[in-house]
């Protein structure tokens, strides 16, 4: 059983794999688009980026790349 937190994770690195190449997604488009909790989103995302899988940027929408 994998866990939804994992489920997520696979899903928004899906779309971000989708969209290379096309600039940085805002997390509130991912969290719309894959029915995802934004602010569960943005912990799984952050952890992610912590881990050098992901980079960010800051300012306003938050966006990753």
């Amino acid at each position: 059983m994998i866990s939804k937190k994992a489920k997520y994770a696979i899903k928004a690195l899906k779309v971000l794999a989708e969209e290379f190449g096309n600039g940085p997604q805002l997390i509130a488009t991912i969290s719309a688009q894959e029915n995802i909790p934004k602010k569960f989103l943005e912990s799984i995302l952050l952890e992610l980026r912590n881990h050098g899988l992901l980079q960010s940027q800051k300012g306003k929408g938050v966006a990753i790349a």
